[in-house]
């Protein structure tokens, strides 16, 4: 029972870290994974921490992985982030069989990023390999 207490202390932190963030939406998102036969790798630093609205980022990578897990099948999903000054580069990286409909789903997410000032794009798109791009600033409103 403490054990649990300390978990979901630990998962309601007001300034999480985007490992952790990335690691719920990927939870989230484990049914529709294991249904398409997905493997997600987190591979975000442990200790990058987000000053942004945290809610707003979730959102916005719940649906991203939601559209890329949907359109993929027999992968194993890398998701990276590199920090650049202000800015956040998520990356989502697959090898396996990926839906021609991706590209345009994402069109869809990518509207959901720039009213949150960020922006999606997807970097490369074939029959056997998608790398889905969402870059955000990492500042505190004001």
């Amino acid at each position: 029972m403490q054990i649990q207490q300390v978990l979901s202390k630990l998962m309601s932190s007001e300034d999480p870290t985007l490992h952790h963030l990335v690691n719920n939406v990927i939870h989230e998102a484990a049914p529709l994974a294991v249904h398409n036969r997905n493997y997600v790798v987190n591979n975000i630093p442990a200790d990058l921490c987000l000053e942004t609205n945290g809610a707003m980022v979730s959102s916005v990578l719940s649906k991203l992985f939601q559209t890329v897990i949907r359109n993929v099948q027999n992968s194993v999903i890398l998701v990276s982030a590199k920090v650049y000054g202000m800015t956040v580069l998520i990356q989502l990286k697959t090898k396996g069989v990926v839906s021609p409909g991706l590209a345009e789903e994402i069109g869809y997410v990518s509207v959901r990023a720039q009213n949150s000032g960020g922006i999606i794009e997807i970097t490369q798109c074939e029959s056997e390999q998608a790398s889905v791009a969402y870059c955000f600033l990492n500042v505190t409103a004001a």
